[in-house]
């Protein structure tokens, strides 16, 4: 698999999660009523900061796997360069995982930040 595909899959994944982190924050506050919960600017808010917050949680799950992952192929490699190199490339994913879970941190501020100040 070449590069392309590895980021075009791996932007596919983040879309996904995103939609279903979506459908699960909008279904919950849906409800049994079946009106919509976005009535104004603090209802947007709200459903992006859930949204962020499980994006947010997600990445963190998936960076302590590449971490574990990392960490056994570590323990497990001996003298084969190959394990280190991939545990070498796992602790990368991880480091890249936190990174994205800071970055929706933050972009969720400055969203709140453009909405509310019009």
């Amino acid at each position: 698999m070449n590069k392309f595909s590895k980021i075009l899959t791996g932007i596919v994944m983040v879309l996904t999660l995103s939609a279903v982190f979506t459908s699960v924050v909008l279904a919950d506050e849906v409800g049994t009523a079946g009106a919509s919960p976005i009535k104004n600017i603090e209802g947007l808010i709200t459903i992006l900061n859930k949204i962020v917050v499980l994006m947010y949680r997600a990445f963190f799950i998936v960076a302590i796997g590449f971490v574990i992952l990392a960490a056994f192929s570590y323990l497990t490699g001996g003298d084969d360069p190959e394990k280190i190199k991939s545990a070498n490339h796992k602790i990368i994913y991880a480091a890249i995982a936190i990174a994205v879970a800071l970055i929706s941190v933050g972009a969720n501020v400055i969203i709140k930040d453009l909405i509310q100040n019009k």
